[in-house]
């Protein structure tokens, strides 16, 4: 992804505009609708045959990622699907669902707790990474799980890439974990990408 077009999508994101890029640097918008849910464009390549579906996101904040908020951060969603060159970047709002149409493949999807004040996107500070959860959100006992035993919150965290085919709507639940009380978390979110050799490179 070339370095000016993350330069001017990291501006824009600073300036909280909701933008989108994708690997070959195309910037776009996303589109808040009246029921509330954030819908990402995407320009994600797929023949003219292939299907698309779609696919709703919501986040879980414990209370050890939910004091990081008030601090100067911004969050940001990642698409990628797997063995292709496919990468979505987005900025997110942390109270909205998120919508997206997908084609059909092998995607991981995280989330991304970052400096906003940061001069660029790559010299931005991950201070959590948001990792799909198979749990439902907004669960008390997951919250209580969590502050008690916090390490053991890969119990809830489903780290294999998400098949999205036909029988959609899709519904994706995300697990923010602070990686300052979890020094793992940046090591497994590299060895998830590394497990495609055709991981794009930002």
């Amino acid at each position: 992804m070339d370095n000016k077009a993350l330069d001017e999508f990291w501006r824009e994101t600073s300036s909280g505009k909701g933008p989108i890029i994708d690997f070959q640097g195309n910037m776009g918008y996303s589109l808040l609708s009246e029921e509330g849910i954030l819908f990402i464009r995407n320009d994600f390549t797929a023949p003219n045959y292939e299907y698309f579906e779609l696919v709703f996101g919501d986040l879980f904040l414990p209370d050890s990622a939910q004091e990081l908020l008030f601090k100067d951060k911004v969050m940001l969603l990642m698409v990628y699907r797997k063995g292709m060159q496919n990468l979505l970047l987005s900025e997110l709002s942390v109270d909205v669902k998120f919508m997206l149409d997908l084609p059909h493949g092998q995607y991981f999807f995280f989330v991304f707790l970052l400096d906003a004040g940061a001069e660029s996107l790559l010299n931005s500070t991950i201070h959590a990474i948001g990792f799909p959860s198979n749990q439902h959100l907004n669960s008390p006992e997951l919250e209580t799980f969590y502050l008690k035993h916090p390490v053991d919150i890969w119990e809830f965290v489903d780290p294999a890439h998400i098949e999205i085919k036909r029988g959609g709507p899709f519904h994706i639940n995300l697990i923010m974990v602070n990686i300052e009380q979890i020094p793992g978390c940046s090591l497994l979110f590299s060895e998830l990408l590394q497990e495609d050799e055709s991981t794009p490179s930002l």
